[in-house]
């Protein structure tokens, strides 16, 4: 009889005992588990953050040799004489009409942005200053196109 008694509670404390080691194994796959899902993440995100620099890198790059086109292409054009001799008229005009040249600017201010972002850039490319454009963009937080 106590060798019954003996045997029914071996096999409850080994049924107990494999269950237990059951649960343990269980916990290990899924901490094993966590920690892949986690460094996948971590993976990902690391490529993405690569992956922009490259893209900043580039657009950099391909930024100063637009200008450089645009500096070298100023030889065989007169829109920058053009432009210089624009933006002079009001500095000039400023010491002789200054009165005019207020309400000049006053009536540049009310045109629609597009006019006068479409104007900067037309200048921007002229004189290859992609750079100052960019930077000036994105102090004003200018929305030029969905950017």
């Amino acid at each position: 009889m106590i060798s019954i008694i003996g045997s029914l509670v071996g096999s409850a404390i080994t049924g107990i005992s494999d269950w237990s080691k059951g649960k343990q194994e269980l916990k290990k796959v899924q901490l094993e588990a966590d920690k892949t899902v986690i460094m996948a993440e971590a993976e990902a995100k690391l490529a993405v953050s690569k992956a922009k620099v490259r893209m900043a890198e580039s657009a950099q790059s391909q930024d100063y040799n637009l200008d450089k086109i645009a500096m070298e292409n100023m030889d065989k054009s007169y829109k920058d004489e053009y432009l210089l001799g624009l933006f002079s008229i009001p500095m000039i005009l400023a010491f002789i009409y200054p009165d005019v040249v207020a309400k000049g600017f006053t009536a540049i201010e009310g045109m629609p942005d597009w006019y006068q972002y479409s104007f900067l850039g037309m200048v921007v490319v002229i004189y290859g200053l992609r750079g100052l454009l960019t930077k000036l963009v994105e102090a004003k937080k200018i929305d030029i196109g969905g950017k």
